[in-house]
């Protein structure tokens, strides 16, 4: 088993918990919950995601670091939960203890911020919110539900 990909998995999880729930983002633009499009030119689209709507929203993301696409749930009163398919359950408990980390999340203006503590150490991460999707590092999130 490759070392160095399940210490970039973790580590993504980490930023990935965070990021969507960091998240409360939009619906999937590519197949396999690929990380969508930048943002569309000119003006920034006001934000019409807030800590109301994007409660009991679910969002899928994989990037090219994260080998399998992480589920982020943001629930009501600002807890975030990302889970790896049931699939590799089994190997993420093996390999970092836990198949689900829980984080926070929580909306200031056009930003919705997310944050997962996580062997000690605090993971945070800010996305944009333009319109009714959300954006990290220029990339849409897709969303599920």
């Amino acid at each position: 088993m490759n070392v160095k990909l399940l210490i970039g998995f973790l580590v993504i999880v980490l930023l990935v918990f965070v990021l969507p729930i960091v998240v409360g983002v939009v619906r999937a633009t590519t197949a396999g919950g690929e990380m969508g499009g930048p943002p569309p030119a000119g003006p920034k689209a006001a934000p019409l995601l807030d800590a109301g709507n994007l409660a009991g929203s679910v969002w899928n993301v994989k990037t090219p670091e994260i080998p399998i696409a992480i589920t982020i749930t943001l629930n009501a009163g600002g807890q975030a939960v990302a889970t790896v398919p049931p699939m590799f359950s089994a190997l993420a408990k093996s390999q970092i203890g836990t198949d689900r980390l829980t984080g926070s999340w929580s909306v200031q203006g056009d930003k919705l911020k997310a944050s997962v503590e996580f062997q000690g150490k605090r993971f945070e991460v800010d996305c944009d919110i333009i319109g009714d999707k959300l954006y990290y590092d220029n990339k849409e999130i897709p969303r599920v539900i």
